[in-house]
């Protein structure tokens, strides 16, 4: 792995910044000191993302676009590169999905779905890594815990996520083989409050919500932001996540069970919604979402499991404190014994 710049001396873009985690991931970065390019349909809300960074004393540039259109996402890194001089950090993060059962897909959504979520991250990396290569920087792939766990009413979203672990695993070795220094870090959040659910199409006919436990956007934006500096290979937001992933490992069968008894009701509310109520599949909604959405009061602020993998080396230095105590404790008793 490349030494990374320190944050405050970087060049982020953040795609699908308009809300949600994108959006929390954008303002931290712009905290912490970053220069932030901001990238999304939503020209409103990129604005207004734009004025939260500089807010905090920092620089950043809006550019609207469509990253399912390749010519628009180089258009973004090209913006970037003239106003900031370079890239240290791409964070592709942009989703659509779709709630149905995969028998009801139309061909078109589930298409969308591909182009969005997938192709969107991979025209992303094709023009972004000229640049990488540059800075020896980091090309980090917000993905999914769903990336190797299907579930209900999510098909298409779940394949998208497959296709991006396997696309970047091809490509990390990769890079290693051509010693361009640049580094591919893969995050895989959890249910997180954003307003996505209030924005995705449906077919079930009831409101979407994220499946518990749900995290706000901000610790897994923490996450996010902490391998723009320290690349992780593959990192779960939430115990959610790992959960789902050890269970999908440990018994597929035992998965396939409980999402037969809870795998429906676990991802809607008890709220009705027209089956043609407004979404952002193919066209964006107008206003300025912001990060959080509906279920503020049913969130955690806080997520241990993933600060104790991000400062694992606290829990490697507290397991060997405690073999050296109990080694002192047997010695002593041993001495003890022989007197």
């Amino acid at each position: 792995m490349a030494r990374k710049k320190p944050l405050k001396d970087q060049v982020v873009v953040v795609t699908g910044a308009s809300s949600g985690l994108g959006r929390a991931v954008a303002r931290l970065a712009g905290r912490r000191g970053a220069k932030v390019v901001v990238t999304a349909r939503n020209s409103e809300a990129l604005d207004a993302c734009v004025r939260e960074i500089e807010a905090f004393g920092s620089e950043a540039l809006a550019v609207p676009a469509d990253c399912t259109v390749q010519d628009e996402v180089a258009q973004v890194v090209e913006q970037a590169v003239d106003r900031f001089g370079r890239i240290d950090t791409y964070v592709a993060n942009a989703i659509v999905t779709v709630y149905a059962e995969t028998y009801r897909y139309e061909a078109d959504e589930l298409r969308r779905i591909m182009d969005v979520n997938f192709f969107g991250q991979i025209y992303g990396y094709w023009a972004a890594l000229p640049h990488l290569r540059e800075s020896k920087g980091t090309f980090l792939s917000v993905q999914s815990a769903l990336a190797y766990r299907g579930i209900p009413l999510q098909g298409g979203y779940c394949a998208s996520k497959g296709a991006l672990r396997n696309f970047f695993e091809s490509a990390r070795v990769e890079l290693m083989k051509a010693g361009w220094g640049v580094d591919i870090s893969v995050v895989h959040p959890g249910a997180i409050n954003t307003p996505q659910f209030d924005r995705d199409r449906q077919k079930i006919g009831k409101q979407p919500q994220p499946v518990p436990p749900i995290y706000q956007p901000e610790p897994f934006a923490d996450a996010v932001v902490h391998c723009c500096e320290h690349p992780i290979r593959e990192l779960p937001l939430g115990w959610g996540a790992q959960k789902l992933m050890w269970g999908q490992k440990l018994s597929p069968r035992a998965g396939d069970a409980m999402l037969l008894r809870m795998g429906w009701k676990g991802q809607h509310t008890d709220e009705d919604k027209p089956l043609d109520a407004p979404d952002n599949l193919f066209e964006t909604m107008p206003g300025d979402p912001g990060a959080h959405g509906r279920f503020d009061s049913q969130s955690r602020d806080s997520t241990a499991w993933t600060s104790l993998r991000l400062r694992r080396w606290l829990v490697g230095a507290a397991v060997v404190g405690a073999a050296a105590l109990a080694g002192s404790a047997e010695r002593t008793r041993r001495s003890g014994l022989l007197r």
